[in-house]
Formats: structure tokens, C-alpha cells, sequence
């Protein structure tokens, strides 16, 4: 048993931060997203014995932390973080800020208008930069499916923008 533990301890290290940033991108709560990466990781070492290696670790891993979060939000509209920028004090840097806030704003809006497949599609291949092969992994879909529903995604985020 330590020995497996000692095993999984790099693998909390490297994954710790993805799946954090993961969690909280959906559920917009820092503290759900620190429950969420410990609850997933909790799974994962329990579910050891049960990994196929099918898919890589991170997908597998990524799929039981959004698995959780659906379980989270189910009954609520997912809230997306859309990083802030730096200030540096400067005029023109704030109303270059300004029109930023506003087109993040935009953003944010139309991303949580956008159908929930749709929005989880977007999140993790934007923000976790995954290839559809392993989004279509994560959320247990086909790749066909996948590219689908980001397509559609990218139209209804243009037209709202626009």
C-alpha cells in the first residue's frame, strides 16, 4: 500500500494544477474546485485497479474531475473564468483594458448561453488546449460529436459577439 502510494504522489504533482484549473473554469468557486480535484484524485487512486490504459492518464483523470462537476452543477448554468488582465497603470493601457473587459464580457456572456455539451467542448479544448480525440474520451462522446458541437459552439459564440 505505501508503495502504491508513493507511486501516485508524481502523478498528483503533475496533474494537481490541470485538474484544479480544470474544476474551477466550471464551477467558478475555488473552494468547490479544490474539493473536486481532491474527490477526483481520491477516485482515481481507488479506481487504480480499474484503469485500462486505454486513454492516457491525464484524459481518465480529466474525465473524473468533470464527471464531478457535472455532478456539481447539474441544476445550475456552468459559470466560465475568463482570465483577467494586468494592470500597469498607464491611460491607455486602462481603456485598452476597458474594451477587453467588455469583449471578455461579451465572451463570457455568450459562453454561458451556449448549450452544456457545447460549453464543456469549448472549455476543454480552449482552455486545457485538448485535441478532439481526447474531449470525445472525456466526455465519454464520439470525435464526430465532438467537433460537431464545437463548431456549432464557435458559430453561436460569433454571432453573439457580433
Amino acid at each position: 500500500m505505501a508503495g502504491r502510494q508513493a507511486a501516485f504522489e508524481p502523478l498528483v504533482e503533475k496533474y494537481q494544477r490541470s485538474v484544479f484549473f480544470t474544476a474551477l473554469r466550471f464551477l467558478k468557486n475555488q473552494e468547490e474546485a479544490d474539493d473536486i480535484t481532491q474527490k477526483a484524485f481520491l477516485r482515481a487512486y481507488q479506481a487504480l485497479g480499474s484503469f485500462r490504459f486505454e486513454s492516457s492518464f491525464k484524459t481518465w483523470l480529466t474525465t473524473i474531475a468533470v464527471n464531478l462537476c457535472k455532478n456539481v452543477v447539474r441544476g445550475q448554468r456552468i459559470m466560465v473564468e475568463v482570465p483577467e488582465t494586468l494592470s500597469d497603470g498607464s491611460v491607455e493601457r486602462r481603456k485598452e483594458e476597458e474594451e477587453t473587459g467588455d469583449r471578455k464580457s461579451q465572451l463570457k456572456k455568450a459562453l454561458e448561453n451556449l448549450p452544456e455539451r457545447q460549453k464543456e467542448v469549448v472549455m476543454l479544448r480552449i482552455y486545457e488546449e485538448m485535441p478532439f480525440k481526447k474531449i470525445a474520451e472525456v466526455l465519454e462522446s464520439t470525435e464526430t460529436a465532438v467537433k460537431v458541437n464545437f463548431h456549432h459552439a464557435m458559430k453561436s459564440l460569433k454571432e453573439w459577439i457580433q
